[in-house]
């Protein structure tokens, strides 16, 4: 995976990773109200060259085995509120057995909607560094959802 390396190699010297910028055509700005999280899934497999599997249980899966999840939020909701990255027990279950082979990332993608255009902000991050900062906020939640449980991280803890 691209930059994965590079990545892991600034959060281990305490840098903060490299942060991509991508900046939103008229047609995808349109869909972001719609369609965030596959235009998110899009976005993320077009900047590190991954091939898109809709119906996989992975956003993208290289033939090498390594697969990435795209999460997604904006900067503000339209009632004021910032935005939150949803992940979900059992999702972030099985990308930590895949981790266990170093070929699992999250990518997180960051729709800064006070920017015209729009601009995603993307970050590469490993499962186990967010499993540690889930572990910090006291774990996941009962969602009432039928995926299970869920914890909502403010995108102020990636970004």
């Amino acid at each position: 995976m691209p930059d994965v390396r590079l990545a892991d190699r600034q959060q281990r010297r305490g840098e903060k990773p490299t942060v991509k910028t991508y900046e939103l055509s008229r047609r995808e700005s349109a869909r972001l109200q719609d369609d965030q999280a596959t235009l998110a899934e899009e976005i993320v497999a077009r900047i590190y060259d991954l091939p898109h599997h809709d119906a996989d249980p992975f956003d993208a899966r290289r033939d090498t085995g390594a697969v990435l999840e795209a999460k997604s939020t904006v900067t503000r909701y339209s009632n004021g509120t910032r935005g939150r990255f949803r992940l979900w027990k059992p999702q972030h279950s099985r990308m930590t057995r895949k981790d266990r082979e170093d070929t699992a990332r999250y990518g997180f993608v960051l729709f800064d909607v006070s920017e015209r255009p729009v601009v995603a902000r993307l970050l590469l991050k490993q499962p186990a560094t967010i499993g540690r900062l889930i572990a910090g906020r006291g774990g996941f939640n009962r969602s009432g959802h039928q995926k299970g449980k869920q914890i909502k991280l403010p995108y102020s803890a990636l970004f």
